[in-house]
């Protein structure tokens, strides 16, 4: 785990999706041939919202907590018995049922996201756990103005708009009280690279890895971007995993990948090549590895300013 305030350049997997790692063989081959055409959904989620896809949210939260060894990062205070806490972009509820275990029920959980359907029914809920349907573009409830003591989101890369995370940092910090923490976990796309054992080609696992990148330079700045938006004391931890762990987190990003293609592409055929080839690959030893970022920052409390 390193702590910083920005992000070191990308050594392996370009933002235009060109691998550099010396280690992929014969990358001027031709790929499944997947033309990257996207079928337009009815929502921004790209992805699935079935019982696999329950599956694989699952398998991911845990990942992420063998690998950060914490839920909120301990920079954050959570032991005071009426904690308010959010989870955006919530998903199946795996997150908030995780960190309510421990917890008194007099701790307020609510989850938001812009669908529940992967979420259990209601009467099954612990009683301090709340689901709610928001777009994290839309207007923030009022009942939720300057509510929360904690604000969590994880993975919400593929819909910040025009590389520019300031409209969802506006409607984070609203759902804040002041003092109020937010924590923000991603991966780092940009900097992720393929591991192989010697004489493997991951050429395929490349090209299906580049299809899920998106265009988010902006978490190179994204600390400083914080602290000019209403947050302060921004800062930015990285963690990796090891080759140990690395087929684990493959698998949860191969699944992603089926999730995506099924869901969004107009060329199933060669999405599902592609997919065979890179399963092929992975079984060979071959590996994709990415960093994960957690930032951590509070909301400016205008009433610890004294007036000079």
């Amino acid at each position: 785990m390193r702590g910083t305030d920005s992000i070191s350049s990308p050594t392996s997997i370009c933002e235009d999706g060109h691998s550099v790692n010396d280690k992929i063989q014969d990358n001027s081959v031709k790929t499944s041939g997947w033309n990257g055409t996207i079928i337009e959904g009815k929502d921004s989620y790209a992805l699935m919202r079935d019982c696999n896809a329950n599956s694989r949210l699952t398998a991911q939260h845990y990942l992420w907590r063998e690998l950060l060894g914490f839920l909120v990062h301990p920079d954050i205070d959570t032991r005071a018995a009426d904690l308010r806490v959010a989870d955006i972009a919530t998903g199946n509820g795996i997150w908030l049922h995780d960190f309510a275990r421990g917890k008194p029920s007099s701790v307020d959980l609510h989850g938001f996201d812009i669908s529940l359907d992967q979420v259990g029914p209601k009467p099954w809920l612990p009683a301090n756990i709340h689901m709610h349907v928001w777009n994290i573009f839309e207007n923030v409830p009022d009942e939720f103005v300057g509510f929360f003591d904690i604000v969590h989101v994880r993975l919400i890369t593929v819909v910040v708009k025009n590389n520019d995370p300031r409209p969802i940092l506006k409607n984070l910090n609203k759902l804040l009280r002041p003092g109020g923490y937010l924590q923000w976990d991603e991966v780092d796309t940009i900097g992720c690279s393929i591991k192989t054992v010697p004489g493997i080609s991951a050429r395929n696992l490349d090209a299906l890895f580049s299809q899920l990148k998106g265009h988010d330079t902006w978490k190179y700045e994204l600390t400083r971007i914080m602290d000019e938006n209403g947050y302060t004391d921004s800062t930015l931890y990285t963690y990796e995993y090891g080759l140990g762990m690395a087929r684990f987190w493959s698998d949860v990003y191969m699944s992603t990948w089926k999730e995506f293609a099924d869901n969004a592409l107009k060329t199933p055929e060669a999405s599902r090549n592609l997919e065979h080839n890179a399963m092929v690959e992975t079984l060979n030893g071959a590996s994709i590895m990415v960093p994960k970022l957690v930032w951590v920052t509070k909301k400016i409390d205008t009433r610890d300013q004294s007036v000079v």
